[in-house]
């Protein structure tokens, strides 16, 4: 069900309408929200967004997904023709763990950076977005400016879990014929443009040997050891994926991550289960990756040991690989939009994977960029630099402005090239 968290006309802002927000306090506001994937809450930091950008003329729709769990849209639309460009980044953030120096949600702010859960990953690029969205919104309005087209600032739910938000909202806007022109996915990566990202599979293998008591070990087949057999296998496996490469993103890599088996302290255990993560490339697909383990289990089950093993499911993940070619149009209004700003205009390609590759399945156009830096994503003492979280307001606004007022506002088109998308 959709309901809206205040609907906001699309007239320009009274005259005493308030400033657009400070940065560093909106995000110091967001971290304070405890947005845990799994235990915390969405609803605060999307209310939170929500205000600001109503009070700069956007129309706001706040989907509730599960308790707690949100989907924050945000929508301008400007002059006539020009493209739909959105602003995507995530509300939740991953468990804070302990170990820190100042309490994770309680914000702090020392020798120029600020210190919180969610810093970084993602309330730094969700704030410096929505900012960057006001001021243009503002600027247009006092008569700066003539931009076309539409922004759309998009705060989805879960993306450190399963992705729930981004897996709901793109077949919902694609149901709707509503899928933006290009978008930019915010992420931790210093302000560089990263047209290409990993995928993820985590295959869950079930090791069955054959119970018996611990006193008679030879009546049993321990699945454990077994199990430590299987892993052994799949590090050949592993070595053997540095054979391939890409030039963004390197090799694939397969580490196992959970273990458990055993059924008490006395037995011989029966079962064994090895959870795997598994980093695909562009190109390369979850059911491809689970075929090849499948292969690797073949010959361990095969090997006579008494013990068979076999997937029996996939853990969650964000989703597969990506990229958007480096000749696309976008990523060239990109570039040249931060070059102008005299900010670095390389590409480069995000190891880890994002909601960009739900976007790209559908056909759209879009590559991460944010402040903050990917070495403090989920660490103890996340932080951001101020001065680097200020900076990419107005780079973002850089691009804004480029792709809604530049001569090339009306060339951004929904349907690019699926480069590798899975």
């Amino acid at each position: 069900m959709t309901t809206p968290a205040s609907t906001a006309p699309t007239a320009s802002p009274a005259p005493d309408a308030p400033a657009a927000p400070d940065v560093l306090a909106l995000l110091t506001a967001l971290v304070a929200c405890d947005s845990t994937t799994p235990t915390g809450e969405e609803e605060t930091t999307a209310a939170l967004l929500a205000a600001p950008l109503a009070a700069a003329g956007f129309d706001i729709e706040t989907e509730r997904l599960a308790p707690g769990r949100v989907n924050l849209t945000a929508r301008r639309r400007f002059g006539p023709g020009g493209p739909v460009i959105m602003l995507n980044s995530h509300l939740d953030v991953v468990p804070a763990g302990g170990g820190w120096t100042s309490p994770p949600f309680a914000p702090t702010l020392r020798d120029g950076r600020l210190y919180g859960r969610g810093t970084a990953d993602a309330k730094g690029p969700l704030a410096a977005m929505a900012c960057a969205a006001i001021e243009l919104a503002r600027a247009a309005d006092a008569g700066a400016g003539t931009p076309r087209g539409e922004i759309v600032f998009s705060a989805v739910s879960q993306e450190e879990g399963d992705s729930m938000g981004a897996r709901h909202l793109v077949p919902q806007l694609a149901v709707a014929g509503r899928l933006p022109d290009a978008v930019i996915v915010g992420e931790p990566t210093g302000m560089r443009l990263l047209t290409a990202h990993k995928g993820s599979v985590r295959p869950v293998i079930e090791v069955v040997g054959r119970a018996a008591h611990a006193a008679t070990p030879g009546q049993g087949v321990n699945a454990v050891t077994a199990a430590a057999t299987v892993i052994t296998l799949l590090e050949e496996y592993s070595a053997s994926l540095t054979d391939h490469g890409h030039p963004l993103l390197g090799a694939p890599t397969c580490t196992p991550v959970l273990i458990e088996g055993g059924e008490a302290p006395n037995a011989v255990p029966e079962r064994c289960r090895v959870t795997l993560d598994r980093r695909l490339l562009p190109g390369e697909t979850p059911e491809s990756v689970v075929a090849a383990v499948g292969e690797v289990l073949d010959r361990f089950n095969a090997g006579g040991t008494g013990a068979t093993a076999s997937v029996v499911e996939c853990a969650p993940s964000t989703g597969g690989p990506s990229e958007t070619p480096a000749d696309d149009p976008f990523v060239t209004l990109c570039r040249a939009a931060l070059a102008a700003a005299g900010a670095d205009d390389s590409l480069g390609g995000l190891t880890v994977n994002c909601d960009m590759t739900h976007f790209r399945a559908a056909g759209v156009p879009a590559l991460v960029c944010g402040p903050g830096r990917l070495e403090v994503m989920h660490a103890v003492d996340e932080h951001i630099v101020v001065e680097e979280l200020r900076e990419s307001v107005g780079l973002y606004r850089a691009i804004l402005t480029e792709a809604l007022t530049g001569t090339e506002s009306g060339g951004t088109e929904s349907g690019g090239t699926e480069a590798g998308t899975a």
